[in-house]
């Protein structure tokens, strides 16, 4: 098979995350199917049929993302796979990636949950790993989410192993109902012992609806970054620019129309230099 042939089912393109998802900017791809059963899960869509937004090939996956090509450049950005499971979709992934002659960062958010092929086949293609652990207690991983740790753990080791631990950020919530600040710390210093040396420690919201509301207070700051980084880029390569006032009120993302022009007049002109700085 190939990248015109193997598809996946994908929930949504998030664009312009700023540090959320990876170093830089980011595009959040989310892949359809999980596992686990989460009791506080974010994406419970991705267990239902109608979860899936679009399937995808890969080359069709990288012509839509790349519009974002420079910010990937000039941050240390790329894309996140996301999901519920996106290691599922290791095959993808790995053609995507053989795609990707930029060379833009790629960060995988998993379980690690899934068979270990699939995180042998990503191990040579993925730069960064946020791997959600939940907890290293069996009792309470599986309590949380109606599975068994031992893959986890298998998996884990084996990315450590292969010297992945230093690229590898845990993320080691607080769940209410199932731990408690001091479970956290034993899994963190467990962890630690094993050799990973970056956290993600925050709590859940047990109100899932209350989670996925949008942030009120972000207001244009996505938006004015991105001029920004516009601005950095077109001085750099002595490219003549001057921020459009944006009217759009309601675009806290940086995809307006407006910010969407800028952006493809920017990259023509970078695309007519022959050694541009990014």
């Amino acid at each position: 098979m190939t990248a015109n042939t193997i598809t996946a089912p994908i929930m949504r393109i998030s664009r312009h995350r700023l540090s959320t998802d990876g170093r830089g900017v980011t595009t959040l791809v989310g892949l359809h199917g999980c596992p686990l059963t989460c009791r506080y899960c974010l994406n419970n869509r991705c267990h239902t049929p109608d979860g899936v937004w679009q399937n995808m090939t890969a080359q069709e996956l990288y012509n839509k993302v790349c519009i974002d090509h420079i910010y990937f450049q000039s941050t240390g950005g790329g894309i996140t796979f996301g999901g519920g499971e996106p290691a599922l979709h290791s095959t993808f992934i790995h053609e995507f990636a053989q795609l990707n002659t930029h060379n833009w960062n790629i960060t995988i958010e998993s379980s690690l949950n899934v068979p270990t092929h699939h995180i042998e086949l990503l191990t040579h293609v993925v730069d960064d790993y946020i791997i959600d652990i939940k907890s290293l207690n069996p009792n309470i991983y599986r309590l949380y989410t109606g599975m068994d740790i031992d893959l986890v753990l298998q998996n884990l080791q084996y990315l450590i192993s292969n010297n992945k631990a230093p690229h590898i950020t845990v993320r080691t919530p607080l769940i209410p109902g199932y731990n408690d600040t001091r479970e956290v710390e034993t899994t963190t210093q467990m962890l630690r012992d094993m050799g990973i040396e970056h956290f993600d420690a925050f709590t859940y919201h047990t109100d899932v609806a209350h989670r996925t509301q949008p942030d009120g207070k972000r207001g244009k700051s996505t938006c004015n970054v991105l001029k920004r980084i516009r601005s950095i880029i077109a001085e750099a390569n002595n490219i003549t620019y001057t921020p459009t006032p944006c009217t759009h009120t309601t675009c806290t993302t940086g995809n307006c129309p407006v910010c969407e022009q800028e952006l493809a007049q920017l990259t023509q002109h970078i695309a007519a230099i022959k050694n541009p700085i990014l």
